[in-house]
């Protein structure tokens, strides 16, 4: 298969993706893809490595044991975009929950936010994406050698939070092996549909028994354009009537009225033909070097990362400024794109006109590995990281003076440890500890919820036993959780899991696999301490002093009583690997007791509906599938078709449709490549959505149709230039995501034409 997301399998070990890519990172990415042709004369596009370099026992496709989805050199230079949830929302099993065209997060078979892991590297990334749907992640797709997706039972391996799933972009900031001559990319590009500038630059190198890494990337765009009104007026008038019904308020015989005085009241003006404030600028480096031994490798990185955008209008919720701010905003400096004196206290009863955000991180990161010989060790692999992260919301008034609304800041450290044991006999096995440590606070207007030190241990191990066509793969991961905001309230939880895989090869071309899990998620801080009195630990008394999420539209209530979550995960899958025709099939059905989500009490303050976090059981299952065919394999051309699709459904098992779960889609691809050239047209059908969740409307269908083109051109031996074109949204079709907060303030993107040049030696 070509570009498309493979599914491979990771050993089911309840073994992190902390397992970076040590062997292999440096040929994910091979410079002359297009030309590398496998033994049956067909082209092969980034798979000259087929190891899945985060599992514990490196395998090719043939003999690994769980699915996981690799995206990774040509495809994933094509498909990366500004957000994670962006750059994989084709992919099968994928979706992209979006705030507004600044924020993107993955969504794996219907579950995002905390129950999907973000890592970097293999270690977790310490942001604030988890807290709220309008953070963007603190990592960049355009800088990653791959991007792996693990679905299903091993995403238990990961972590207490990744019931859902996991993304882990490996990237070769802490070199693993050395290079023979130094590698070169620069990249230049421009989008149309927001006039972005996007410089990026990569360096690796080698000098002597050390390795060396630097990259470098900056981009700025303008306001996205669209086709039509960024705001459905209609779709906002008939969620506030839903709101009202459930409040059990009565509307009908004033509802003229009030909806005139709405529109005169609101805070924002509708735009047509683009998003407004949906400008934005990012930029970010990274310095790493180690050194390589024949008994292994130790290195350290460096990484600052900078991300500046604003939120749609709409899509934030104010009380205006009736008080001072907290004085802790003193000194804090504004957004460089909208500079204005701070005016604390001048700004009493005038309405935010809109609101940006400003994100600034340093992340540390140290990886080593040890390898022995003639001993019960095989190796010793060691993954630290320290991340120093904030962001400011800042809100611009209608005068144009802005101040720092809420200070969001969560520094901590992660460790992962593993070991690796010399197999015996058919078995083979990993066992580690993982260590994290995080202080998360907030300061300002959305600080509704507490500063609180949130520490993390975990244990685990796999074994794995392989003989003939059998391969079976069992492990366990004991977790301890504790959150501590002060007060009376400190949470402690403790979680178990176990899982099992079986891999059984029909013949040399296919096999299928079965698989289960059993895995456990404590509450996290926003669900049990939001809005909550720290002396009581419940709901704070005085309705005064609640405060509303911005980004949801809700006053969101937490419950410190909350016990975790338990999911009971099977699948079965099908997957033809090799031969004129490939594929894979796969279904799955995820059974999650007390499935924790914000239910709205049909409760009132200040006009902002209440909502408090509670727990049903819930039922997620799916399917999932993808066939290639070669249609044309020569010397100098090769052709391929292929058809996806993916559904999922997600149900209370007491009644009711679990919201913003992404419509099925399915979708067909053609790719032509010659020696030096590619083409390929893509086309998604997204169907309309109609199982819709609480105060959620039905969204219709849309297609997505896209295109891509590349040009090679040769400059002496070991030096090349790519000229490449892609087009987004080609009907320029409205788009409005289903799995957005702000579907009915802000559709994705219009039609983008892309132009690059690439400079690779």
């Amino acid at each position: 298969m070509f570009y498309q997301k493979r599914k491979v399998a990771v050993a089911v070990a309840m073994v992190s993706a902390t397992i970076c890519s040590y062997a292999n990172a440096a040929e994910d990415s091979p410079k002359n893809a297009f030309r590398d042709i496998d033994a049956g004369g067909v082209h092969i596009e980034d798979r000259l490595v087929e190891l899945v370099v985060t599992a514990p026992f490196a395998a090719t496709e043939a003999q690994t044991a769980l699915p996981i989805g690799i995206l990774s050199g040509e495809a994933l230079r094509e498909k990366a975009s500004n957000s994670l949830g962006d750059t994989l929302k084709n992919e099968i099993g994928m979706a992209n929950s979006s705030f507004g065209t600044g924020v993107g997060q993955p969504i794996i078979r219907g579950q995002t936010g905390n129950r999907v892991s973000i890592l970097q590297n293999g270690i977790g990334l310490t942001d604030a994406s988890n807290v709220s749907p309008d953070h963007a992640n603190g990592t960049e797709a355009m800088l990653a050698d791959r991007i792996e997706v693990i679905r299903g039972p091993s995403t238990l391996l990961y972590g207490s939070g990744a019931v859902g799933g996991v993304v882990n972009v490996i990237d070769n900031r802490i070199p693993s092996t050395l290079v023979d001559h130094p590698h070169f990319q620069l990249e230049q590009s421009h989008n149309g549909v927001n006039n972005e500038n996007k410089t990026v630059m990569r360096l690796d190198a080698s000098v002597g028994s050390f390795g060396f890494h630097l990259d470098a990337f900056t981009r700025e765009n303008d306001n996205y354009e669209i086709n039509g009104f960024a705001i459905d007026e209609d779709a906002v008038e008939a969620v506030d009537e839903l709101a009202e019904a459930l409040m059990g308020e009565d509307h009908e015989e004033d509802h003229e009225e009030d909806h005139e005085e709405d529109h005169d009241d609101e805070e924002f003006e509708n735009t047509r033909g683009f998003i407004g404030n949906s400008d934005g600028k990012a930029r970010g480096s990274t310095a790493g070097f180690s050194y390589v031994g024949d008994a292994g490798f130790f290195g350290f990185s460096v990484s600052e990362l900078e991300n500046k955008y604003g939120l749609p209008p709409g899509s934030h919720v104010h009380h205006g400024h009736e008080e001072e701010h907290d004085e802790d905003h003193e000194g804090e400096e504004h957004d460089e794109d909208h500079e204005g004196e701070e005016h604390e206290g001048e700004h009493e009863g005038e309405e935010v006109e809109f609101v940006r955000i400003n994100m600034e991180q340093t992340r540390y990161d140290f990886k080593g590995q040890l390898n022995f010989e003639n001993s019960w060790i095989e190796s010793f692999k060691a993954n630290v990281g320290f991340t120093d992260y904030e962001h400011r919301e800042i809100e611009i008034f209608e005068d144009g003076d802005s101040e720092v609304g809420t200070l969001f800041s969560n520094k901590g450290t992660e460790a992962r440890f593993e070991l690796k044991r010399a197999p015996t006999g058919d078995w083979s096995g990993v066992y580690g500890v993982q260590l994290s440590n995080t202080e998360f606070s907030a300061i300002g207007e959305e600080a509704f919820i507490p500063r609180s030190d949130i520490n993390n241990i975990g244990l685990f191990g796999v074994e794995r036993y392989q003989r003939d066509r059998l391969t079976a793969e069992i492990g366990f991961r004991l977790e301890s959780n504790e959150i501590d905001p002060g007060g009376a309230c400190d949470n402690s939880e403790n979680a178990s899991s176990v899982s099992g895989s079986l891999l059984y090869d029909i013949d040399e071309q296919s096999n299928i696999l079965l698989s289960a899990a059993h895995s456990e998620r404590p509450p996290s801080v926003e669900e049990l301490f939001s809005n909550i009195a720290l002396d009581t630990c419940g709901r704070i008394a005085d309705e005064e002093s609640l405060v509303p999420h911005a980004a949801t539209g809700l006053m969101e209530i937490g419950n410190s009583s909350l016990d975790s979550e338990v999911s009971n995960n099977f699948e079965f899958g099908y997957r033809r690997h090799s031969g004129r025709f490939t594929g894979e099939f796969s279904a799955y059905r995820n059974e999650i007791e007390d499935y924790i989500f914000l239910s709205i009490t049909g409760e009132e303050l200040d006009e902002i509906p209440v909502a408090s976090y509670t727990a049903q059981d819930a039922t997620f299952t799916g399917l999932e599938a993808e066939v290639s065919v070669s249609l044309l394999s020569s010397d100098s051309l090769n052709a391929e078709f292929s058809l996806f699709g993916d559904v999922v459904n997600a149900e209370f098992d007491a009644g009711g449709n679990v919201p913003r779960i992404p419509p099925a889609k399915v979708g067909a691809e053609l790719r032509y490549f010659g020696n030096n050239w590619s083409a390929h047209v893509h086309a998604t059908r997204v169907l309309s959505q109609t199982d819709q969740g609480a105060l959620e409307l039905e969204t219709d269908a849309y297609t997505l149709l896209s295109l891509y083109a590349d040009y090679h051109v040769q400059v002496g031996g070991d030096s090349e230039f790519k000229l490449f074109a892609r087009g987004d949204n080609l009907l320029d079709e409205e788009i409005r995501n289903h799995a957005s907060f702000l579907r009915n303030f802000a559709p994705e993107a219009g039609r983008g034409i892309t132009l690059g040049v690439r400079f690779e030696y």
